[in-house]
Order: structure tokens, then sequence, then C-alpha cells
């Protein structure tokens, strides 16, 4: 009866072990995977029609600087952007895509929504709880390696 529990001690122990290992991979994953999206949110994406837009949250046609309608991804507005800072970045798209933009029109105009991005005041930048992104992605990460080191001492407690 004694090794009964033991055994049953050891199957709860491996069975936690698992979910924690399983849910800290998760975690882990949608943590960076957030982080990483997030850089494409004041990223202009300068593409021909019909191409994926990615996950440029404002995509350009590239021939002509008319933005483009993503059904992707992407809500065609930069968030915190105010009615006329969005119109000012597409305008400039729109006067400069006349033939076609260049490298450096492309370059001109997304230093344009840097410089506009860099000014805009806290509470109309994304907001992120503050478990987000590169920390959920370690807390997951921490998830795992207990488990590994749990999981080597259940299966050789010696």
């Amino acid at each position: 009866m004694r090794s009964l529990g033991k055994v049953l001690l050891v199957l709860v122990a491996c069975l936690v072990e698992l979910a924690l290992f399983a849910g800290g991979a998760v975690l882990a994953f949608s943590g960076f995977a957030d982080q990483n999206a997030a850089r494409y949110d004041y990223k202009v994406g300068f593409k021909h029609p019909g191409d994926d837009c990615g996950n440029n949250e404002l995509s350009v046609d590239v021939t002509t600087g008319d933005p483009l309608q993503c059904l992707s991804s992407g809500s065609g507005s930069l968030p915190g952007f105010s009615d006329e800072q969005q119109s000012e970045v597409v305008g400039l798209s729109k006067q400069l895509g006349e033939g076609g933009l260049t490298g450096a029109e492309q370059d001109q105009v997304q230093k344009r929504v840097d410089r506009i991005a860099d000014s805009l005041p806290p509470d109309r930048r994304p907001q992120h709880p503050w478990l987000w992104g590169w920390k959920l992605g370690v807390l997951g990460l921490l998830a795992v390696l207990t488990a590994l080191v749990a999981a080597g001492l259940v299966i050789d407690p010696d």
C-alpha cells in the first residue's frame, strides 16, 4: 500500500510538471510573439497591390503612395495618431508617390512617422498590461526551467 502511495505521488508530480512545462512554453511563445509584433506598430509597409501586408498597421502602395486596404492585418491607421497626423502621413506618401516611391522617399515617410510617434504622449501610445511581451516570455521560460529541474528531482530523487 505504501508503494502505491509513492507511485500516485510521482504520477501527480509528473502531471503537475507537464502542465507547468506546457503552460510555461505557451506563455513564453505568446509573450515573445507579442513583443515581436509590437515592432510593427509604427512601421509603414511599402507594398504592391495584392501583396500580403504583414503585421504593419499602415501599408501604402509603393507605386502610388495610396494607403492599401489589407484584409490580413493592419487597421490602416497608426495607433495614437490623430486624424490630422494620419492625414499628414498619408498626404506625404501620396505626394511623394506620384510616379512611385523610391527608397529615399520611403525613408522620408517612415522618418515622419517616427517623429510623430516619438512626440506622442504616453496615454496615446498602445497600452499593454505590465505582464506582457518579454516579461511574460521570461516568466514562461522560468516555468519551463522549473518544470525541467523538478522533473529531474522526481525521476531521480537521489
